[in-house]
């Protein structure tokens, strides 16, 4: 048990007429006595303790600024998958040499073109989840990450298949990287409190 100051509720000397601090006088009803209970702090999830409040993990910020970037780049980059690359070899002519030798190119263009044209839209209509801040955006994130890894192996394994003399490693660093992004960013949005906080409309 220990008697503090009324007035600054510093600990008092004992017999003192005056509080050693603020100078006080120390009459015997000024003092207050108190139990000095220790105190015990409370446990901060790890990822709060960095922030004054959950309050700061909501917005765009830390990791998340990443797969943000990546939605702004990606529809860019489809397009000219879709309309630089399959698209000229497609109109350049079934009748050409490659696509004589090679009668399965064309459906395998096709498909490609389908499958980014495809992408395009679900990239664009993560980007308004992502800015909306949609509750749904992180389970609609994991599935285009598992679906598009599975969909570059298939189109990686097809265009080997009709051309084993050519180099593929273009294609298959595609396949690596998508695979990377995949076991990088679903762990992320399954786990991290900022994407907890943020996607909640």
């Amino acid at each position: 048990m220990s008697t503090l100051c009324a007035d600054c509720s510093s600990p008092l000397d004992e017999g003192s007429p005056f509080c050693a601090h603020c100078g006080s006088s120390v009459s015997g009803e000024s003092g207050a006595t108190v139990s000095a209970q220790p105190t015990v702090a409370e446990p901060v999830p790890f990822e709060l303790s960095a922030y004054r409040s959950a309050k700061d993990l909501e917005g765009l910020g830390g990791w998340l600024i990443l797969p943000a970037i990546g939605l702004a780049i990606t529809p860019f980059i489809t397009l000219y998958y879709i309309f630089g690359l399959d698209l000229p070899i497609l109109l350049s002519g079934r009748s050409s040499v490659v696509f004589v030798n090679h009668p399965g190119l064309a459906s395998l263009l096709i498909f490609e073109i389908a499958v980014n044209a495809i992408f395009l839209t679900c990239v664009l209509g993560l980007n308004f989840l992502f800015y909306a801040k949609k509750s749904i955006f992180p389970k609609c994130m994991i599935a285009y990450l598992v679906i598009n890894f599975f969909l570059l192996l298939a189109d990686h394994l097809a265009t080997a298949s009709m051309f084993p003399s050519v180099n593929s490693t273009s294609g298959m660093m595609s396949v690596v990287r998508a695979f990377t992004g995949a076991a990088v960013w679903i762990p992320y949005f399954l786990n991290s409190n900022r994407v907890e906080q943020t996607f909640v409309n």
